[in-house]
């Protein structure tokens, strides 16, 4: 799915007869009005994703065979998205969380709704029906009690995620008018956002050698390995994180000058998260998350000098 709203990515799933999976969902668009009905319809659908680890349905799309056929757009709903939010969270016992819908108008006063549900978003989910429900062969199914139990159970799973970098603005040393070199002290943050305290976690950063300074004795000690051009650091979790509990895990410094920029300008600072539930990974381009007073460097910023250091 593309992260903006692109028309021509909706008319390409009708034109390549896109098939259609457990999470990945069209409707036709005449299933789609302001009735009790066909909103009661709606959120069992939407309730049994949420079960069965999220996906998105796209209602204005005419499926035959599980492929995309047609366009059946949604031409005579005039409700807020306010509206139909809460039309659908009512009838949902534990409501959806980050729960996205999204109008998209395809051509004018014709639309089709997308609607996002995450993987994490809090299930299980007990219908208004006081049934559990799964999608599954497109369409939604009722639960036996012990999927219901095993629903209950991933509540005691621990989930971490990748905060963020703050502490970004670079320090610089100036020469005749420009920087000679632009230090960075970026500071990687992580969040338990499960629902159990999580005891065995580590995170792994990883920048071009030619940034790293090795003066930096925080850094320096927790050097791992050289991955190609790359240096690799780790950090373990020293302490228990408790749920919602926010983490420092790793402190760096980078160091950019005349010698390194281009480097800088084009590479990526790669994060790898470890804990008892799984491995995320993330990349941060260096250039756009590392930046003076709110803007990114560019080559003629420097002076002629030998070192630029970035540090963690």
């Amino acid at each position: 799915m593309p992260n903006n709203i692109n028309i021509e990515f909706y008319k390409n799933l009708i034109t390549d007869k896109t098939r259609m999976h457990s999470s990945f969902v069209f409707i036709k668009g005449s299933e789609f009005d302001a009735s009790p009905g066909s909103m009661s319809r709606m959120a069992k659908k939407i309730c049994a994703l949420a079960n069965s680890g999220g996906g998105k349905i796209i209602y204005g799309i005419y499926p035959k065979r599980s492929r995309a056929e047609k366009f059946d757009f949604i031409t005579n709903f005039n409700k807020s998205l306010d509206w139909l939010t809460h039309e659908i969270q009512s009838q949902i016992d534990s409501p959806i969380k980050e729960l996205k819908i999204t109008p998209i108008e395809i051509e004018p006063e014709k639309f089709l709704y997308q609607f996002e549900i995450p993987t994490n978003n809090a299930q299980p989910h007990m219908f208004s029906d006081s049934k559990f429900y799964k999608w599954q062969k497109n369409k939604a199914v009722v639960l036996d009690e012990s999927e219901v139990r095993m629903l209950y159970g991933k509540l005691s799973e621990c989930e971490l995620e990748f905060l963020g970098v703050y502490n970004t603005n670079g320090l610089p040393v100036l020469s005749a008018g420009k920087y000679s070199s632009m230090s960075f002290y970026p500071k990687f943050l992580i969040r338990n956002a499960g629902n159990i305290v999580e005891k065995d976690y580590k995170i792994e950063i990883s920048f071009p050698a030619i940034l790293f300074e090795e003066s930096f004795q925080p850094l320096k000690a927790l050097f791992i390995r050289h991955d190609g051009s790359h240096v690799v650091f780790g950090q373990k979790g020293n302490n228990p994180l408790f749920q919602q509990e926010i983490s420092t895990m790793i402190e760096g410094k980078i160091a950019v000058n005349m010698e390194n920029i281009d480097v800088f300008m084009k590479d990526y600072i790669n994060i790898t998260l470890y804990f008892s539930n799984g491995i995320k990974k993330h990349s941060l381009k260096l250039s756009e998350t590392l930046t003076y007073n709110g803007k990114q460097l560019s080559k003629s910023d420097f002076t002629d000098i030998k070192t630029l250091t970035m540090e963690l």
